[in-house]
């Protein structure tokens, strides 16, 4: 894949924004108007844990956040730090292309070598494509909660730290 994978910087804010907006509608997707707020993508840029891909052109193609974040801090989970990886959205011309697959394979990188040694994340019941992508890339699924007025499964996945 001809694909550029980098930290989001503040200059990408806007294309971010508007690819989380695209989302709101499409199937399994649970996200509104309220959320996720441009205040989020710009917490994420400061803090190091948005991640990006562009296409050979410059253009934007997908996201995910993944750094600390105490979301999802109550939930016992295996690994001991784990990061919290959230707000996954992938544009809808580029889906069903393996680009999920590969943005998740890019950012399990690049948070093991930020010293995390797993990941803990909600999926809505919902989706069956972002179900799909995490079980077939080795996530555990755990239970369904109830949060923020809806379903999810918790999701984890414990590094090899050896």
């Amino acid at each position: 894949m001809d694909y550029l994978f980098s930290l989001a910087r503040e200059t990408d804010a806007k294309a971010i924004f508007s690819l989380y907006k695209s989302m709101i509608g499409t199937p399994g997707c649970t996200w509104s108007d309220e959320y996720p707020a441009f205040a989020l993508i710009e917490r994420d840029i400061r803090t190091g844990s948005l991640y990006i891909l562009k296409d050979s052109s410059g253009q934007l193609v997908a996201a995910a956040a993944a750094g600390p974040d105490d979301e999802l801090e109550d939930f016992i989970s295996t690994p001991k730090h784990p990061c919290e990886l959230a707000r996954i959205a992938v544009a809808v011309p580029h889906q069903n292309h393996g680009i999920g697959s590969y943005l998740l394979e890019q950012v399990i990188a690049a948070i093991k070598s930020r010293g995390f040694d797993g990941i803990r994340m909600l999926v809505s019941v919902n989706n069956p494509p972002a179900l799909a992508l995490y079980d077939k890339h080795g996530f555990e699924r755990l239970d369904v909660v109830h949060m923020f007025g809806l379903d999810f499964y918790r999701y984890q996945m414990a590094f090899d730290t050896k």
